[in-house]
């Protein structure tokens, strides 16, 4: 039975963050099987972060409404498939979760660049 033996590494060995994040390339979009690859061009516009977090608001605004409409055909009798109601109601749930989820990370990343000391 062999041991584990932990060599430690040297300094000259080990990149720093800087240079690990300095020689990161940006990762090409995903596209469908079959699709035709598109170059990425620089007067694209990227989606702000603003952007993104609207998506994700009207997201959940969207997801809630589906279920509130879900809730009254239900009462309604005009829905006989449950699973689809609760499948929606899940959407909305992990919808609303990701919301909150994004929401408190950027909010401890902003007080962490409130209190760093200059």
């Amino acid at each position: 039975m062999a041991d584990n033996i932990m060599i430690p590494l040297q300094s000259s060995d080990t990149l720093t963050r800087l240079d690990r994040m300095a020689r990161m390339e940006r990762m090409d979009k995903m596209l469908p099987m079959g699709a035709e690859v598109v170059p990425l061009s620089d007067d694209i516009k990227q989606p702000s972060f603003l952007d993104i977090f609207r998506g994700m608001v009207d997201n959940v605004i969207e997801t809630n409404e589906q279920v509130d409409r879900d809730a009254i055909d239900l009462m309604l009798g005009n829905i006989d498939d449950l699973a689809t109601v609760q499948a929606n109601i899940e959407k909305a749930n992990t919808a609303v979760d990701v919301l909150v989820t994004v929401k408190n990370e950027v909010l401890s990343a902003y007080n962490s660049i409130i209190n760093m000391q200059i």
